[in-house]
């Protein structure tokens, strides 16, 4: 969790407003807007899909720890993690588990359940299932780093120390077009982002750019 926090937590606990009520957030970033529950937080309770919505607009990364395995008789539960993780999903919000289980098994329903239920989570379960090992694909992860604003995508990273790991990120987010480089308007974003996170302004100068298109004709020739 440091990693998407800024490396700093927030505390005491925020809050999140949903239709006048408020959901208490139990660890957020300070320098980032990334959030920590439990399941118990965003399942045990009676929210519905206006609050996970309200959650998934707030932060652009949500961890949710302590999945329990679940069975019929936690049926609300199900149906309440259903409406999570469509509405995350819906949001292209990354999300961060911590699960009993594999997605498929998570969910236990035995064949007389099948068989004799009507419950629409056991119809639903699947989509579901689907939607989690989805969000763990480089195109869903893709997707959610470009949506982030500049300075929420930045501020998870000490930009002094970038780790592999941090440029393979931030290429995700900067090649729009996949073509595994950066032409000269990708590059410019790149940099205008960096300058509005490190100095507080976007005005980078053409001259500016031009030295690196210099430098990328050159190592063309070579």
């Amino acid at each position: 969790m440091k990693q998407s926090c800024g490396l700093r937590l927030d505390s005491p606990e925020p809050q999140v407003e949903s239709q006048g009520r408020r959901i208490v957030v139990p660890r957020c970033a300070k320098l980032s807007d990334a959030a920590f529950f439990s399941f118990a937080d965003l399942c045990d309770r009676p929210l519905g899909a206006a609050d996970y919505l309200a959650v998934g607009h707030a932060f652009h990364t949500v961890f949710v720890a302590d999945i329990p395995r679940l069975t019929m008789q936690e049926r609300d539960q199900v149906r309440r993690f259903i409406t999570l993780i469509d509405t995350l999903y819906e949001t292209h919000t990354k999300l961060v588990c911590t699960a009993e289980l594999d997605p498929i098994p998570l969910f236990y329903v035995s064949e007389e359940e099948r068989k004799t239920s009507v419950a629409d989570e056991i119809f639903a379960w699947d989509r579901t299932v689907s939607r989690l090992m989805d969000m763990q694909s480089a195109a869903y992860l893709t997707t959610s780093v470009r949506s982030m604003k500049a300075d929420q995508f930045l501020s998870q990273y000490k930009l002094k120390s970038l780790s592999d790991q941090d440029f393979k990120d931030m290429w995700r987010r900067y090649d729009q077009d996949d073509s595994g480089f950066l032409d000269m308007e990708e590059l410019r974003v790149l940099l205008e982002d960096l300058l509005e996170r490190q100095c507080g302004h976007r005005n980078l100068s053409d001259e500016y750019l031009s030295d690196f298109s210099t430098i990328e004709s050159t190592m063309n020739q070579a």
